[in-house]
């Protein structure tokens, strides 16, 4: 997979930027068989048999449904009727929102029907594991294929797992595990990992090979020095809708390791390490798609089999979002903080 490189002006037109240039690796996963000495999503891990295969305790989140008394339900339809404006609640409908929220209890989301059926309210409890459950392999990178890899203590190898439920803790979505190795230690190995129970099918890849790429990035515009900033905020008021703006062109989609986080959802937010307080660094992006536009766009190599290039792994983040990495390479045991956009 090659990136086009920016055109020969696009860097000029940003006095100063070159100099924040970062790179990142983009991994490009793409379906495809692999084995546990390879560098992969949803593939087998190089796993010691005498260590334990990590497991999720942490209660999961499940849907249950509530049913709305038909007399509230009227009282809410004629509110609803009331309004002057479609975006505007009427009189009283916040209060009936928050008559409906009290009787469905906390985690309360909303409420509707399915299908033309009775009008229920929805909302999100926890429910234990009935036995700790096995998480899965998400993925598997090695320093000699990764150029960006963080090498902690002198690890040459990353592992990351997830407990494939909706989780409260921390960002909505699965738990996650790290587990930093040095792969020459790696000698008597697990044949065949433990499978547990699964909430959530886009918590579960398909076993993809990477071919990654190093790039270079450069920081989210809310990050720049103030006065790149003002220029950046410029430049895409003068693009209009249909050119490419900052983010398009300076941050690369997708898979990664390394270089900057993008920060449109929410912007910028502190990602301290949690336990010395300290700086972190982005060490994994989980996306949900490749998509991108201009030269970010996934392509197709001559010869490979036919897949999806925009979603290959399968993975959903959230709502088609992405599951960000970020760890404290000073602390011991590397502590680590996830972000999701």
């Amino acid at each position: 997979m090659i990136t086009p490189p920016l055109a020969p002006d696009v860097l000029a037109r940003y006095p100063g930027l070159e100099r924040l240039g970062r790179t990142a690796t983009r991994l490009h996963p793409r379906p495809g068989a692999v084995a546990a000495t390879d560098s992969h999503v949803g593939g087998p891990l190089l796993w010691p048999a005498d260590e334990p295969w990590p497991t999720c305790v942490t209660p999961y989140m499940v849907q249950e449904e509530v049913p709305i008394p038909v007399e509230l339900v009227a009282r809410m339809r004629a509110a609803e009727r009331g309004r002057r404006q479609p975006h505007i609640l009427a009189e009283g409908e916040i209060e009936l929102h928050q008559e409906i929220a009290a009787l469905v209890g906390p985690g309360f989301v909303g409420w509707g029907s399915r299908g033309g059926g009775p009008v229920v309210g929805y909302r999100y409890v926890p429910r234990p594991h009935l036995t700790p459950n096995p998480m899965v392999a998400l993925a598997q990178l090695r320093a000699r294929d990764v150029p960006d890899l963080p090498r902690p203590g002198g690890a040459d190898l990353l592992q990351v797992l997830w407990c494939p439920f909706e989780h409260s803790v921390g960002p909505w979505g699965p738990t996650v595990e790290l587990r930093w190795r040095r792969e020459a230690d790696l000698t008597d190995l697990l044949a065949e990992p433990p499978r547990g129970e699964v909430g959530t099918d886009g918590y579960v890849p398909r076993q993809c090979r990477l071919h990654p790429e190093q790039v270079v990035e450069y920081p989210y515009p809310e990050e720049l020095p103030e006065g790149l900033r003002r220029l950046v905020d410029e430049k895409d008021e003068e693009g209009g809708d249909d050119d490419e703006d900052y983010v398009d062109t300076f941050m690369a989609p997708g898979w990664k390791v390394g270089g900057y986080a993008d920060w449109s959802l929410t912007d910028p937010h502190p990602t301290p390490c949690p336990r010395c307080a300290g700086p972190t660094t982005l060490a994994l992006v989980i996306d949900s798609s490749e998509r991108g536009t201009g030269r970010w766009q996934p392509t197709r190599a001559d010869g490979e089999p036919d897949h999806d290039p925009y979603e290959p792994t399968g993975v959903v983040v959230g709502r088609h979002g992405a599951l960000r990495i970020f760890v404290c390479l000073s602390c011991p045991d590397v502590p680590f903080l996830l972000n999701q956009q």
